[in-house]
């Protein structure tokens, strides 16, 4: 990595005599972008920068890569400059090219469809999650049979801050209807909480984390939601959601019970209802 930055201190003040060289974005996903380029003479390898950050070293016998990944998630949404270096068996550079290249969003309508017959007494037969872009940051609501005429924000429920208060399950509130309501879906149990409040809101390239210390009676537990974008092989967006819990929490959350997701719930952007395919 340190050659690699060595490389580029020296390509940045050579840059204008190079020879140039043709690339193309061959395809762009929230979380990545492929590019291609036009064989040089001479190269043993070719190295790839993004923002001027050392990426990836190909050979020569290559002439595309994907940059990002599900796992190293570039930023969605966001213009990047991207870099193309052919090099020599000594380093040196042979021709170069810089082109823009654009993630694109994660917005977009999501749905988790049942497969089985175990629906948490009718509350999980379809489950529906739109993300929306809002100023560099992601925003999740939760589309709900209760309310079918507004979607509720359950990403995040307050602004982020050091410290959050705490809230009534039964307060009437924006963000305490928004959080009951989600709430009632997994709740697996006949247990009514008695007050609630965030512990940890945490928003990454490719994943939002929720963590809330919740009160029964003289009890209290934690639970955590994990939201994990992916684009699968076939370019389709998903999003992962993951509920978990500690003590009493651990059994009384629902978890998705079709076969192969491993009781996390995999939601699939569609354009719409008609989009899903029937059982």
């Amino acid at each position: 990595m340190k050659r690699l930055v060595l490389i580029m201190l020296s390509l940045i003040a050579f840059l204008s005599p190079l020879s140039s060289m043709e690339a193309r974005i061959l395809g762009s996903f929230p979380n990545q972008v492929e590019v291609g380029w036009d064989s040089v003479k001479g190269a043993v390898w070719y190295d790839l920068y993004l923002d001027s950050k050392p990426m990836k070293r190909v050979k020569a016998s290559q002439h595309s890569q994907r940059l990002g990944s599900n796992e190293e998630s570039l930023q969605s949404n966001r213009e990047y400059k991207l870099l193309v270096a052919a090099r020599d068996a000594k380093n040196v550079t042979l021709a170069a090219t810089e082109i823009t290249a654009r993630t694109t969003s994660w917005a977009g309508d999501y749905y988790w469809v049942n497969l089985t017959e175990d629906d948490n007494d009718g509350k999980c037969r379809l489950l529906h999650l739109e993300v929306r872009d809002s100023e560099g940051s992601l925003e999740l609501y939760g589309h709900f049979p209760k309310e079918p005429d507004r979607p509720l924000l359950i990403f995040p429920l307050v602004p982020f801050s050091s410290e959050y208060p705490e809230y009534s399950y039964d307060g009437q509130g924006p963000v305490e209807l928004a959080y009951r309501t989600n709430a009632e879906v997994f709740n697996s149990t006949n247990i009514q909480p008695r007050s609630w409040r965030i512990l940890e809101l945490e928003e990454k390239n490719s994943s939002l984390r929720t963590k809330i210390s919740t009160k029964v009676g003289i009890f209290s537990f934690k639970t955590e939601s994990l939201l994990s974008f992916m684009v699968s092989e076939t370019g389709e967006k998903k999003v992962l959601f993951h509920n978990t819990g500690d003590g009493l929490a651990s059994s009384g959350i629902f978890r998705s019970p079709n076969p192969g997701e491993d009781g996390v719930f995999v939601f699939v952007e569609k354009g719409s209802l008609a989009d899903i395919p029937k059982k």
